[in-house]
C-alpha cells in the first residue's frame, strides 16, 4: 500500500465514522417513536458507509491490488458525509420526507 492509499483509505474511514456517529447523534435529538422512522429514511446512507467499507477492505481481504478502491471509497465517503451534514441541520426533514411520501 503506498503513502496515497493510506492517506485515502485513512480520510475515507474518518468520512464513513463522521457520518456514523452524527446519524446516532440525531437520531437521539428525536422523540423515541419517530427514531425507527428516521433509521428507516437515513438506510441509503448507512448503505453508503456499507459500501465505503467494503471498498476499504476489498483489496486486504482478496489479497489483489486494486488501485482504484481507496479513490472511489474516498468520493464514496465524502459524498456520504455531505449529505449527513444536510440531514444534521434538521433531522426531522427526514421524517418530513417519508410522511409526505404515502
Amino acid at each position: 500500500m503506498s503513502d496515497l492509499d493510506l492517506l485515502l483509505t485513512v480520510m475515507a474511514a474518518g468520512a464513513s465514522l463522521y457520518s456514523l456517529f452524527t446519524l446516532r447523534a440525531d437520531a437521539r435529538r428525536l422523540h423515541y417513536r419517530d427514531r425507527s422512522g428516521f433509521w428507516r429514511g437515513v438506510l441509503p446512507l448507512l448503505l453508503g458507509v456499507a459500501l465505503t467499507v467494503t471498498l476499504l477492505l476489498l483489496p486486504p481481504l482478496t489479497g489483489t491490488n486494486l488501485n482504484w478502491a481507496p479513490s472511489v471509497a474516498l468520493a464514496l465517503a465524502v459524498a456520504v458525509a455531505g449529505l449527513t451534514w444536510w440531514v444534521d441541520l434538521e433531522p426531522g426533514r427526514v421524517l418530513r420526507v417519508r410522511t409526505s411520501r404515502r
